[in-house]
């Protein structure tokens, strides 16, 4: 593709872009200092230092290239279905970036994607390189980790930038009175914003400009749930006869707050239903988060084996420990009903991965954050609880009433069903920049 030229006036900014440039490498220098203490952040900055020369780019033609930015796993993993149809379409060329380390290893093993790198540090020089390089026909953001360099690189080369799976919940700060203003500056120069439903188009809204399209379309990650649902019946059909119950509680990405609520109410629960079993899979499998648990389990009199140590035989164990990362969303596959953690501190992580597997799901207060927390609560999939015995109640009242049980469990796999097809449209609506 023919490069494009500079536009000047954009390089040139205004105020708020000065202003955002100094409290950016204000804000590097201070991260740069807590990355001593933080392995996580320290591996992000390393990955983002140097921007594009630190990239893998492979062998690339005269095809459009569509550079997509997914800020972290989860937000890649809603991606991919949309990679294969752009991949496999023949049409263009896929390119992506990443900000956080949980990315890159995912990143690195999906097919279809002939560059891929951490995001440079929002420095306009950093970002027109990258963007330089690549020459997209459009660069393609998901959910909401837009960096207003990159907005202003790329208006400044004439590539357009589309946010997909746009989501904005109802207590964003950027619809805060100056922060509002500082996100029109940059906004304005975003072609357009394809958000997961009306209510995110209605607050979004707010913080765009006349010339910028705006269309509720919904989320790829539902396709990409699916593809996992059907994943999982195969590669844990096994792990399922192995532990020995029809009622497995999966307990998926929890936090310590999250552990002590789930080891507490199944303790209470197996009392009474002695086949109930536990799986549990903390956010992160640290050393500290697997020791916390194996200690969680024997306090409690209960036995309990690691995810690892399963030979493909039966597993006796009342509970069971996952101490591997990027299996939950197919492990639900084993699951009759799912708590997802994060709901008493970060927000609620990824509450859609169980309900396709056709299991009701359940989680904390903090699911504001959470478009699909929301679907599930007002159709009947999804349950807020806020402390132990809310939790217990439910799973007690499902083990008893198989009807509440089968309602709220059909209730959870049609908020996926009915949301399905997204990727598809998506991909026709982007036909302009890759011919």
């Amino acid at each position: 593709m023919k490069q494009n030229s500079i536009n000047q006036s954009v390089i040139r900014g205004g105020l708020w872009f000065n202003l955002y440039d100094v409290v950016y490498r204000i804000g590097l220098f201070l991260a740069i200092l807590t990355s001593f203490f933080n392995n996580k952040l320290k591996k992000s900055l390393q990955g983002r230092k140097g921007g594009v020369d630190n990239w893998i780019i492979g062998k690339t033609d005269d095809r459009p290239t569509i550079l997509i930015h997914a800020a972290s796993y989860g937000e890649f993993e809603g991606v991919i279905p949309l990679i294969e149809l752009l991949s496999d379409s023949g049409k263009c060329q896929v390119a992506v970036s990443f900000s956080s380390p949980s990315a890159e290893k995912t990143v690195s093993s999906t097919k279809g994607i002939i560059a891929r790198g951490y995001l440079p540090h929002d420095l306009l020089y950093e970002q027109l390189r990258l963007l330089e390089r690549l020459n997209p026909s459009v660069v393609l953001v998901s959910k909401h980790d837009f960096w207003p360099n990159l907005i202003r690189a790329a208006k400044a080369l004439d590539i357009p930038v589309i946010i997909i799976n746009g989501n904005f919940h109802i207590r964003t700060k950027r619809l805060l009175p100056v922060i509002r203003s500082f996100h029109r500056s940059f906004m304005k120069y975003i072609k357009a914003v394809w958000t997961v439903s009306e209510a995110d188009s209605v607050r979004v809204e707010r913080i765009l400009s006349g010339v910028t399209e705006l269309r509720a379309l919904g989320d790829t990650r539902f396709d990409r749930v699916r593809q996992r649902a059907e994943q999982g019946k195969k590669r844990f059909s096994e792990l399922k006869k192995a532990l020995q119950s029809e009622h497995v509680l999966i307990a998926g990405s929890v936090w310590q707050p999250d552990e002590k609520i789930c080891w507490d109410a199944y303790k209470s629960i197996v009392k009474d239903f002695s086949d109930v079993k536990l799986v549990i899979v903390p956010h992160e499998p640290t050393e500290e988060a697997l020791r916390r648990n194996k200690m969680a389990a024997e306090e409690r009199g209960l036995s309990i084996s690691l995810f690892s140590d399963w030979d493909g035989g039966e597993i006796e164990s009342q509970t069971l420990l996952v101490n591997e990362m990027g299996v939950l969303a197919d492990l639900y596959t084993v699951g009759w009903a799912a708590y997802v953690g994060g709901g008493f501190g970060v927000g609620v992580h990824s509450v859609i991965e169980p309900a396709a597997h056709g299991i009701p799901v359940v989680f904390g207060p903090n699911h504001y954050v959470s478009y699909e927390a929301g679907l599930l609560i007002n159709n009947g999939g999804g349950f807020v609880i806020r402390k132990r015995e809310d939790i217990e109640n439910l799973w007690r009242e499902w083990l008893k009433n198989t009807e509440g049980y089968d309602r709220a469990s059909n209730a959870a796999s049609e908020v996926v069903k009915s949301r399905e097809g997204v990727t598809k449209h998506i991909a026709e609506m982007l036909s302009p920049y890759i011919g």
